[in-house]
Order: C-alpha cells, then sequence, then structure tokens
C-alpha cells in the first residue's frame, strides 16, 4: 500500500452528520475561533469536498472543500476552482493523499473542458497550504521566481475584490475578514528559522506578515495538465522510495536479529 490514508472526493450534499460533525471537530483541532455557525456557512458555499481517512481503521483525519464558478480572463472564458476549509490532522502531516485526489479532481474539471483554462483560487493562511501550490504548479501568483501578465494579475485582484469585497486589500494581496475568522493555532507549523531560509516560506512570510491574525495571502494558480502529472508522479516516487527505505531497514534489522 503506496498511502495509509485512503482520499474520497464527494458531492457536500452527501455528506452525512457524522462526517461534518468530524470535519468541524478537525478545524476546532487546528485553528483557533472556528465556530459551528461559520463553518456550516462555508462549507454551504461549497459544491464538493475532498475527505482524507486512514485507511486501516477509517477514521476521519483531513479535508478540502472546493467550490467551481466560471469567469472571464481577458474576455477568455475560464473554470475556476476554489478551495475553501483545508485541514489534515498533524499526526498525518506528509502524507500525500490530498494532493493525489485534489489533482484527481482537477484533471477531471480540465478534460471535462480541455480548450478551457482551469485556474485554481486559494486563500492561504499558513505557509504549508502556499507550499502546496507553489511546489506544484509554475504559474502561481504570487511567487518570486515568476512575472505573471498583466491580465492575470489584473483578474486576480478584481475576482478577489467581487467575492470578498472591501475585505480584499488589493495593494499587498491579502484577505482579512471583517467578521471573527479563524486562524492557525500557536505551536501549529510555525514559521522558525530553518522554515524561513526556504525561499517560498520567506516569500509568503514577506507577503503576509498577518498570517499569525488569520489574514490569508490570495493566489491564483493555473493548472496545467502536464503540471498535474508531474506532481502526481514526484508524489509516487516519494512513496515508492519510502517504502524502499522501510523495506531495507526491516530487512537489515532482521539480519542483526
Amino acid at each position: 500500500m503506496l498511502s495509509a490514508l485512503k482520499g474520497a472526493i464527494v458531492r457536500r450534499d452527501g455528506l452525512t452528520e457524522l462526517q461534518r460533525s468530524q470535519m468541524l471537530s478537525l478545524m476546532q483541532l487546528c485553528y483557533a475561533g472556528v465556530s459551528a455557525e461559520r463553518f456550516a456557512k462555508d462549507l454551504e458555499e461549497k459544491q464538493y469536498v475532498i475527505l482524507l481517512s486512514v485507511r486501516r481503521t477509517g477514521e476521519l483525519v483531513g479535508f478540502s472543500t472546493l467550490r467551481v464558478a466560471e469567469g472571464l480572463m481577458g474576455g477568455q472564458p475560464v473554470e475556476l476552482v476554489f478551495s475553501g476549509d483545508t485541514v489534515i490532522h498533524p499526526d498525518h502531516w506528509g502524507q500525500k493523499e490530498l494532493q493525489v485526489q485534489f489533482c484527481r479532481f482537477t484533471a477531471w474539471r480540465r478534460l471535462r473542458r480541455p480548450l478551457r483554462p482551469l485556474l485554481w483560487l486559494l486563500l492561504s493562511g499558513g505557509y504549508k497550504t502556499y507550499l502546496l501550490s507553489v511546489n506544484n504548479f509554475p504559474r502561481t501568483i504570487p511567487r518570486y521566481d515568476w512575472e505573471p501578465p498583466a491580465e492575470r494579475v489584473t483578474f486576480m485582484h478584481e475576482l478577489a475584490q467581487r467575492w470578498f469585497g472591501s475585505q480584499y486589500d488589493p495593494e499587498r494581496g491579502t484577505l482579512r475578514f471583517e467578521s471573527q475568522h479563524y486562524r492557525v493555532r500557536d505551536g501549529i507549523a510555525p514559521i522558525d528559522r530553518a522554515a524561513a531560509a526556504h525561499p517560498h516560506i520567506a516569500f509568503f512570510a514577506e507577503r503576509n506578515p498577518g498570517h499569525v491574525d488569520g489574514e490569508e495571502l490570495v493566489c491564483l494558480t493555473e493548472v496545467r495538465l502536464r503540471d498535474l502529472a508531474l506532481a502526481v508522479g514526484r508524489i509516487l516516487v516519494k512513496q515508492v522510495r519510502g517504502l524502499t527505505r522501510r523495506g531495507l531497514r526491516l530487512i537489515g534489522g532482521r539480519a542483526r536479529a
């Protein structure tokens, strides 16, 4: 088995009450300021949910909500995927099943309309969420090592202002909710000295210094099939290498015994 987690993509209206309760509990574990009302409102605005469960026990340990919409960028129709609430229990960080399922979902949307660009709108309240985008998709706004076309930047600003109104600051490219919003709990994925040495993490911290108070960096990513294929390929290679290393350690331990 390549992964200890099992992923599934479900319609939001197909969630059970138990699943909704487990999702809320996960959010409250990792984020401060999470209310049942705010969580329910965010969920009702989405059409799909990626669910992550432990393969052996079936325990729900992560999820990501997804909204699909349409827009016009420079007069060209585009499809939009918006990631809402996203969380994985800290005991399962490092697992790649969420990335695999997201690639599966976006590949499906991309293949439905192969001539229409697919853009991913992501709000990054922590650097781990930001890295999901920049590590896998070269055409991400903002990032320190790519200068995007002006029309794409304009589209991102217009989209964020239309969806989030005055809560969006176009100069900083960040979103600060007027009503109470949640933030990553203290001690959950802090930007320590080692993390700050990473160029993408340093860039995130510079662009969104208010992330410690719940401010979110608005990101727009073009999802191309070639990038999806490369991302899945990298995940599979890492998983096979991990299994190989564990197998060699097991064999070595038996030999010494």
